[in-house]
């Protein structure tokens, strides 16, 4: 390790480019999206922090490299030493789970990781007792 401090990834280009961890609120220089613990539980809101959902977000950056057009003139291309993690990859809707928008099932994880859907440690909140999954 060479003493940095290792980045977290933005949850719409994936690449490590945030010091903090999830729900920061910092901007991503790459895809310009901004890292909203509302819009990362809950990814088919479109009014938080951002003028677009997460899940239309990642879909833009497919197409246009930027999470929304209007930032297109704001974002640049990664460098080489931001990567994007291991197993990292865009929402699914058909496999990935995520509560209702605005319907809280269950308290926010202690860890703000836990809200990364495609890490092994996802806490997946609509596996409850109502039988969602």
């Amino acid at each position: 390790m060479d003493g940095r401090k290792a980045l977290y990834p933005c949850s719409c280009c994936g690449y490590r480019t945030l010091k903090d961890g999830p729900g920061s609120y910092l901007i991503c220089p790459i895809c310009f999206w901004e890292d909203d613990p509302l819009q990362l539980r809950w990814p088919l809101m479109d009014d938080g922090a951002n003028g677009v959902s997460l899940v239309q977000a990642q879909r833009n950056f497919i197409r246009f490299a930027a999470g929304e057009e209007r930032f297109l003139p704001r974002v640049r291309p990664p460098s080489e030493a931001e990567t994007v993690p291991d197993g990292w990859r865009i929402i699914d809707l058909t496999v990935d789970r995520f509560e209702p928008t605005d319907e809280q099932l269950h308290p926010w994880p202690d860890d703000s990781k836990a809200l990364y859907w495609w890490s092994p440690g996802f806490w997946h909140p609509c596996a409850d007792d109502r039988g969602l999954a």
